[in-house]
């Protein structure tokens, strides 16, 4: 009896620890300064490979395959091998391109170029663009609604969300936000979207069935990224000024609190049991694992120069 005791204790250990293993996500963050895309294990809370890239990724997008990154500063888009860990392509579209999303059902990626105000679409194997979309002014974030059927676009000179229905590539509605909208969040529900201003100091709650800005959320200074967690209850904001990563009850729009993290946070994402948070912290080389069941930070790992995660960079 002993022995079947022992031999089904750890049968049950291996499961557990299955589990755990499965449950880790990997957060590729785009390192800007560095000219790498770091592949970090969220459950460990450490670096597991260093991926060399071209100059100035900052945008990224995280496929089931590929991950898809954008550097505005040369023109170009790279995309790198989930499982080789290695760039295998590189698309030298032209322009800045900058925010990228993609969209699973139709194997397309869209890409905001910021200096042509424009929203382009790719085909995600070939790299052959589909479509070019005039949007407003210095487009930045893009986000996909979860049915897939339209794209947000933050058009941080024009102050607006443009939505851009995703079966004929062409603008469905302009919708006006706070000064200068960065980025962009597509609610879980599908119900509500989210776009952060960083003159203003706010976020615009859009109602996505009737396109208009149902509410604003006022935020502290310079918002930059959004995540939502709590099955889209809460939204989380990185406040740059100060180095804060802000909650807030999307319902009602009281702040919950806040949890010091890094200097000028940039990207946020939540891992998939939605306990923990990823944030890049643009200017102290660093990113930050924050528990939000206890509002605390639990680990800072060093990335190198200029960490943006400005975008999905983790996939659920």
């Amino acid at each position: 009896m002993r022995g079947a005791a022992r031999r089904i204790l750890w049968i049950l250990l291996g499961v557990l620890a299955g589990t755990l293993v499965a449950r880790a996500d990997t957060a590729w963050m785009t390192v800007q300064g560095a000219a790498q895309l770091a592949a970090i294990d969220t459950g460990r809370g450490e670096i597991v490979e260093r991926i060399d890239v071209a100059e100035g990724p900052v945008g990224v997008a995280v496929g089931q395959r590929r991950v898809y990154i954008t550097h505005p500063e040369i023109g170009r888009i790279s995309v790198v091998d989930v499982e080789r860990r290695a760039v295998t392509d590189t698309w030298d579209v032209g322009g800045e391109p900058f925010g990228i999303a993609l969209a699973d059902a139709s194997q397309q990626a869209y890409v905001t170029d910021w200096a042509g105000n424009r929203l382009d679409v790719y085909d995600v194997d070939s790299g052959r663009r589909l479509a070019r979309v005039g949007v407003g002014g210095a487009p930045a974030g893009v986000a996909i609604t979860p049915d897939e059927s339209a794209v947000l676009v933050a058009n941080r000179e024009s102050d607006s969300v443009s939505v851009v229905a995703a079966t004929d590539n062409t603008v469905a509605a302009e919708i006006d936000v706070g000064e200068a909208p960065f980025a962009v969040l597509a609610g879980p529900n599908g119900r509500y979207a989210f776009a952060a201003s960083v003159r203003s100091d706010d976020v615009h709650v859009i109602d996505l069935s009737a396109s208009a800005s149902a509410r604003t959320i006022q935020t502290g200074i310079f918002p930059y990224g959004l995540a939502t967690a709590d099955n889209g209850r809460t939204l989380l904001v990185t406040e740059q000024r100060h180095g804060l990563l802000a909650r807030f009850e999307v319902a009602t729009g009281r702040r919950l609190g806040e949890i010091t993290v890094g200097g000028q946070p940039d990207g946020v994402a939540v891992d998939r049991d939605g306990r923990h948070a990823i944030v890049a912290n643009w200017f102290d080389d660093t990113v930050s694992l924050v528990d939000l069941d206890c509002a605390c930070e639990t680990a800072v790992i060093a990335v190198g120069a200029g960490p943006r995660g400005f975008g999905r960079f983790i996939r659920h």
